[in-house]
């Protein structure tokens, strides 16, 4: 079985790293790592959600054999979400078979109208990472290297117009699995939100479970995550 990691805004795929050492040795993971970012910095950078999936189908010749039998599941945290949304969407558009599970972390359902910014491209960088920085929603340690946090900073808000701007309605996408939704019982994002709302998108089962912590909740309580992603998986 697979398991596709997709990353939170501003991140890369060294965000789930720490991830294998909590999942069985046997499960092949796989961190995505988007176009312009990190270890493919020498790609260029997109700017909407749709381009960069389907710019993972087209540099990556391993899918097709991955998703082909359908023994995979997704895991997405934050815009991971509506990166493995539309992963989602395009696999079954191309023919291929749904997930087994789908893990979507730390943000609402993309149908509706609860957003960080009224109105994002009306949002300069500045008030995206101030806005980051007071609600402390970023995951990485503190960064001495000024170049490295222009760097960084550029990425952050570019990923946070991605996600802010991406639509999809239930109509539009049709995960054809059971769904996991999970949430930080202090994350200011989601004060206002309701992660059940993610089971219209699935004509299966949808169970929302929380955990103590904000945004990045997952951080502390990485093996318990791992211990749920296993269960619903089958893999205990």
């Amino acid at each position: 079985m697979t398991l596709f990691f997709f990353p939170h805004a501003g991140g890369s795929a060294k965000s789930y790293a720490s991830f294998k050492r909590f999942l069985p040795k046997d499960l092949n993971v796989v961190t995505m790592e988007l176009s312009g970012r990190f270890t493919r910095s020498d790609k260029p950078v997109l700017h909407d959600i749709e381009s960069c999936i389907s710019e993972l189908f087209d540099s990556n010749v391993k899918l097709p054999e991955l998703l082909k039998d359908g023994d995979y599941a997704v895991f997405g945290h934050s815009m991971g979400t509506v990166l493995a949304a539309e992963f989602v969407r395009q696999i079954r558009k191309k023919g291929y078979p749904a997930p087994i599970h789908i893990f979507l972390s730390g943000k609402n359902a993309p149908d509706e109208d609860l957003h960080c910014f009224g109105d994002i491209d009306k949002v300069s960088d500045t008030e995206i990472i101030q806005f980051f920085n007071h609600n402390s929603l970023t995951s990485s340690a503190v960064i001495q290297d000024e170049e490295l946090v222009v760097q960084l900073n550029m990425i952050l808000c570019n990923d946070v117009r991605m996600a802010e701007k991406y639509c999809a309605t239930p109509k539009q996408v049709q995960f054809g699995c059971d769904i996991t939704a999970i949430y930080g019982t202090d994350d200011t994002m989601l004060k206002n939100a309701d992660m059940n709302g993610w089971g219209r998108y699935t004509d299966k089962s949808c169970e929302v479970v929380s955990f103590s912590g904000g945004h990045f909740y997952y951080i502390p309580h990485k093996e318990e995550v791992c211990k749920l992603i296993c269960k619903k998986l089958g893999l205990n």
